[in-house]
């Protein structure tokens, strides 16, 4: 959060009105003459904003100079803590409650200022879940902050907190002022999961392998890393595909103990939203849309927001995370490498290259994912005693409505668009040949599994 106010001071110097001047545009006297400390807070943090979202940065600065200012005395400093502290808990209550989770509140903080104030939301808003108590907290909303923090959580009150570690109170107030700004125009989203507070633990007996799932997942994670690390493709093959053999492992013996329990509870669908970050979004879009379809789920991008929400079923929904992540790691490097290797560098590394690169990775895997879909179900209805010939088994069409019908509940006014593309050939034939080279036989274990 440091150095990043030397326009802002030389701003400041020029202007020639006090903070806090625009409370009366028209003359009169200051309200803040006679005002509560309260309110005068409330309505500068109000003013501070409202001209943020004008784009008046010298009203912007003014204000926060105001309320920085207030901070230097003890006594002026308790009432400013306090009503920055309520305006987040507020916001960010109505935020859960309009379908935001952390993970997408961070996103988009990062999206509209800078990684300081976005590392400063995550403070924040670990801050604010303290108000819910731990067990009516979903626990992904502690896994998203862990992955947010890259670290322990950061504990105590985040303004106080940022202060004390060095920084001076104008960078705090304005890192406090843009996230309030983000957190006021966060619209209503589709609500995925219990907010804070609506979460009951299930029963042991609801979910008796819990542990199991993270314990698999963690170790995926791990092969999968070592996979995208090393340099050798041998070695990331094998690595991969002791991934993929673990995944399909656990998923055959999820389904045999699921297949044991006529009378337990069976899986819904649910959803998972996955970020979409710049440059080259609609590619990645996408890749991720042909890693879900080969896994029966169905994808709805808000490009706005800079995420796509996948719908399916919660095993369904993990494979398709950890394959999107692991090809997309994939394609980057091999475009990046095309790049360095050809005479015609600075064409390698062209907008339009990568596009088309990215694009014709997508289409490509998507047409190998679907032929080993297609393969797999031939197979499984080939040992299925009864199944018609030639088509599809009823659970797998079954499955596949399900998810139809809850994307349409969950979007009810979807609009399907045509991807528009400028091609470059030359990026166009690379993608497509990384795609054949790409490993994706962790679909195939985790397909043949189910």
């Amino acid at each position: 959060m440091r150095g990043q106010h030397v326009a802002k001071k030389k701003r400041q110097q020029r202007s020639t009105h006090r903070p806090g001047a625009s409370f009366h545009q028209s003359g009169g006297a200051d309200p803040r003459d006679t005002a509560s400390p309260e309110d005068v807070i409330a309505a500068t943090l109000h003013l501070a904003t409202m001209a943020l979202q004008s784009d008046d940065l010298r009203t912007f600065d003014d204000h926060v100079a105001f309320l920085a200012a207030s901070c230097d005395r003890t006594e002026t400093r308790v009432p400013v803590v306090k009503q920055v502290r309520r305006s987040f808990d507020e916001l960010l209550h109505h935020a859960w409650q309009s379908g935001w989770q952390p993970a997408d509140v961070h996103r988009l903080v990062f999206r509209r200022t800078d990684k300081s104030v976005a590392d400063f939301s995550v403070h924040v808003i670990v801050a604010q879940l303290r108000r819910y108590a731990a067990d009516t907290v979903h626990p992904s909303w502690r896994s998203q902050l862990t992955a947010l923090a890259e670290g322990p959580l950061p504990q105590g009150d985040p303004i106080t907190a940022a202060h004390a570690s060095g920084v001076g109170w104008l960078t705090v107030m304005e890192c406090a002022v843009r996230c309030l700004h983000v957190f006021r125009i966060l619209p209503p989203i589709e609500k995925i999961g219990p907010a804070p507070g609506e979460w009951v633990r299930p029963a042991a007996s609801a979910e008796p392998d819990a542990d199991v799932d993270e314990r698999i997942l963690t170790r995926v994670r791990m092969l999968l890393a070592k996979a995208e690390s090393t340099p050798y493709e041998a070695e990331a093959e094998t690595f991969t595909a002791g991934a993929a053999s673990l995944i399909a492992r656990h998923r055959i013996s999820e389904t045999m103990l699921a297949a044991s329990r006529q009378d337990g509870p069976k899986d819904g669908t649910s959803a998972q939203r996955i970020g979409i970050d710049n440059p080259y979004e609609q590619p990645k879009v996408q890749l991720l849309n042909a890693v879900a379809e080969a896994n029966s789920c169905r994808v709805v991008w808000s490009k706005e927001l800079g995420f796509a929400t996948v719908v399916g079923f919660p095993s369904d929904l993990s494979g398709v995370e950890l394959l999107y992540t692991s090809l997309l790691l994939q394609a980057t490097n091999t475009m990046t490498a095309a790049g360095k290797r050809s005479v015609q560098g600075a064409h390698k590394r062209s907008r339009t290259f990568r596009s088309s690169f990215l694009t014709s990775f997508a289409i490509r895997i998507g047409e190998r994912l679907q032929e080993t879909t297609e393969a797999e179900e031939r197979s499984a209805a080939a040992n299925f005693a009864g199944a018609p010939a030639g088509e599809r088994l009823p659970a797998l069409i079954e499955r596949d409505q399900d998810v139809a019908e809850a994307t349409k509940k969950l979007f009810p006014q979807v609009v399907s668009t045509r991807a528009r593309r400028t091609i470059d050939a030359d990026g166009w034939v690379h993608g497509r040949r990384a795609a054949d080279d790409a490993d994706v036989r962790a679909r195939v274990e985790l397909r043949r599994s189910s």
